[in-house]
């Protein structure tokens, strides 16, 4: 991935945590032994809606979403309702999408879904997936692994200023960077 990629791909998974409501929600979510994951996995906290798990896919690229396949989102399909690939607008063809997926695009910090996903019943999740969704998500509404790529963009962005302020003459340390 891209130096490029990888922030818009955060900023991305990022934007769509903040449209999940009351959602649980887990990135980077290994379902089998850490061998396949998801971009963004929800849950309903709703009993009386049947807990509805949705699947994200966050494709920045068209290589990377032709490389995809329905093996490599088997168990994020198996453990959801509903399989999304979310892109940026106009990367992929609607006639691309598989029919097991739904597609959403990202423009302008802005989501519309060009493909409604199927519904599917889910399986029962594993002992495997228990146990990384207690790993993986800490409270509701609130995902370590996406504070952690929030921490390490501010770090990024504070050693770039740091360089710039030094550049101008003056040193970080005087104005506490």
């Amino acid at each position: 991935m891209s130096e490029e990629a990888l922030p818009l791909a955060q900023e991305i998974v990022e934007a769509l945590a903040k449209t999940l409501g009351d959602a649980i929600f887990a990135t980077e979510l290994a379902f089998c032994q850490g061998a396949r994951r998801c971009d963004l996995w929800t849950i309903s906290a709703n009993s009386s809606a049947g807990f509805k798990a949705r699947a994200y896919e966050v494709k920045i690229s068209r290589a990377d979403f032709r490389r995809d396949t329905a093996i490599k989102q088997r168990e994020a399909r198996l453990f959801s309702d509903q399989f999304f690939y979310v892109t940026p607008a106009g990367l992929i063809k609607p006639e691309e999408v598989p029919d097991w997926a739904g597609l959403i695009e990202y423009l302008d910090g802005t989501f519309k879904t060009i493909i409604h996903a199927p519904y599917r019943d889910k399986d029962a999740p594993t002992w495997e997936l228990v146990v990384s969704l207690i790993r993986n998500s800490g409270n509701v509404n609130r995902d370590t692994d996406l504070l952690k790529l929030r921490v390490r963009a501010a770090e990024r962005k504070i050693a770039h200023a740091s360089r710039a302020i030094e550049l101008r003459g003056i040193k970080a340390w005087e104005i506490g960077l």
